[in-house]
């Protein structure tokens, strides 16, 4: 017999997004039904439907303020400094496993209401251009570094 409660807790592990989990449980559903599983199972993956549902409910009702500023440049400084953060593994997915660049751009994006989608072509076009002295490339981290030094002198 299938132990609903592993297929939760491996759903949970994994890097589903809820509504992703939340199709899979309503399949599994569906197939404890037709094959008369007992009421318990189905309960526990309509308790967990539910939950995701919630949690995703409270995500898309939490409205952000916060905004990339337009100014030029900042958009692709913005990148670089997040790809890098990536490259250190400062982001992990919720479930505690390794996440994509795709999705730590995707989530950043929608945060700051801006499409990150095409970050591996600013990445590129920028390297591209640094390629011959890498200081338009690195300034931002020079900027950085310098405003870290200002703070630090307060």
């Amino acid at each position: 017999m299938v132990d609903v409660k592993d297929i939760i807790d491996a759903l949970k592990q994994s890097n589903f997004s809820n509504q992703r989990q939340i199709e899979i449980l309503h399949i599994l559903k569906f197939i404890l039904y037709e094959k008369e599983y007992p009421n318990n199972h189905q309960e526990l993956m309509l308790e967990r439907i539910e939950l995701l549902k919630l949690a995703d409910q409270n995500t898309q009702s939490t409205a952000s303020n916060v905004r990339l500023s337009d100014q030029r440049g900042y958009k692709t400084n913005f990148i670089r400094i997040i790809n890098c953060m990536c490259e250190l593994a400062f982001f992990i997915h919720v479930n505690g496993n390794l996440i994509t660049k795709k999705e730590v751009f995707g989530t950043l994006g929608k945060l700051l209401g801006i499409d990150l989608s095409t970050y591996q072509n600013h990445l590129s076009a920028t390297k591209a251009a640094g390629n011959n002295d890498m200081q338009s490339t690195l300034h931002i981290f020079d900027q950085l570094y310098t405003k870290q030094l200002e703070i630090n002198q307060k």
